[in-house]
């Protein structure tokens, strides 16, 4: 069973990310503009809480949870599409986006290759590649999971993701991208840290489903806290305190700064305390059918982005064009969504 309130967050969290994408003026008032974290983090968790969600309910029919590796290809396959379309289009129609894909062009016989194998992930499309990885390691990790007698035991099974977060913090992916080309574009965001906000997503999930009626009263108990804390972090993320800026240490997007995930987790922490409380308080029929159908609409995204990149910058950078073309492509994403449901 579908939780209809989740669809629609993530619905929305695609929309705003595809308003982001398109830059100014509209991103100027929705990036960061809850706090120190972005629409991505939502995306990643809820993907991981989702995917929780379904790894239990498909269990007993399923247990080695051979549906995400299914899952995995399918979005690899959808990748992979859209990088050969918008490639080829650079290459022969678009020249403005062709230094997207110039390393292609310039070292077809490696690059194809770590393009095939996720490595190297043109600039604008690197979520989906690490949409696969993630789920592909999921599909082995979340068994133990599903099999976890009491939260304690899903507390110590996401330890290690937590250890290599705080490993990421020191370089690994630096050493690890070493190995390859100079010329490989391996996306913003570091897997190694990343990783933490998909399996923190997952391990809510499994967690919820082994709670109790005492340890549900205790986060009842901590909302007024977290609410202060997530005041506190938007008022600092604002210059509204009498604060230095943090670091970039603490807010890093790349390595998923400290300061950054615990903004976002307690972000995440009143959705479900609101989710719970009013379950129909955040289900919207519009985003939720993009939520829904998330992979198409996220692809689709990517094919307009960088269609728009293509178009001149007395365009891209000018009223009314730089506010219609986003808000008519979430008209069109939510278009291609409702054309995804089932025929009843």
């Amino acid at each position: 069973m579908r939780i209809r309130a989740l669809d629609s967050i993530r619905g929305l969290l695609l929309l705003q990310m595809t308003l982001d994408h398109f830059g100014k003026p509209i991103s100027q008032y929705l990036y960061q503009c809850f706090g120190f974290f972005s629409a991505a983090e939502g995306f990643f968790f809820l993907s991981g809480f989702v995917g929780m969600y379904a790894a239990t309910s498909k269990q007993a029919k399923d247990p080695t949870q051979s549906w995400m590796r299914k899952r995995a290809l399918r979005i690899w396959i959808y990748h992979l599409s859209t990088l050969v379309l918008m490639g080829t289009l650079g290459f022969f129609l678009l020249p403005r986006i062709r230094y997207l894909f110039q390393p292609i062009y310039n070292h077809p016989l490696e690059a194809i290759p770590l393009s095939l194998s996720l490595v190297h992930t043109p600039e604008w499309m690197d979520i989906l590649p690490l949409y696969v990885i993630l789920m592909l390691v999921g599909s082995l990790l979340f068994p133990f999971f599903t099999r976890a007698k009491n939260k304690w035991q899903v507390f110590l099974l996401w330890l290690p993701s937590l250890g290599l977060w705080l490993a990421s913090q020191f370089g690994i992916r630096d050493t690890v991208n070493g190995i390859f080309p100079s010329w490989t574009h391996h996306g913003v965001f570091d897997p190694f840290s990343w990783q933490l906000v998909y399996f923190t997503g997952a391990a809510v999930a499994a967690w919820w489903k082994r709670t109790d009626e005492s340890s549900t009263r205790v986060i009842g108990k901590l909302t007024l806290p977290l609410v202060f804390a997530f005041t506190f972090c938007l008022l600092w993320s604002r210059g509204a305190l009498p604060l230095p800026t943090p670091g970039e240490a603490l807010t890093s997007r790349e390595h998923l700064g400290a300061l950054r995930f615990a903004d976002f987790f307690t972000f995440m922490m009143l959705i479900g305390a609101i989710v719970r409380k009013w379950p129909a308080a955040l289900d919207f029929k519009f985003t939720n059918v993009i939520g829904k159908h998330s992979l198409d609409v996220y692809s689709s995204h990517i094919v307009f982005l960088l269609l728009w990149f293509s178009t001149p910058g007395s365009i891209r950078y000018s009223a009314p064009w730089n506010v219609i073309a986003p808000v008519v492509t979430c008209i069109l994403l939510w278009v291609i969504a409702k054309l995804r449901e089932p025929k009843h």
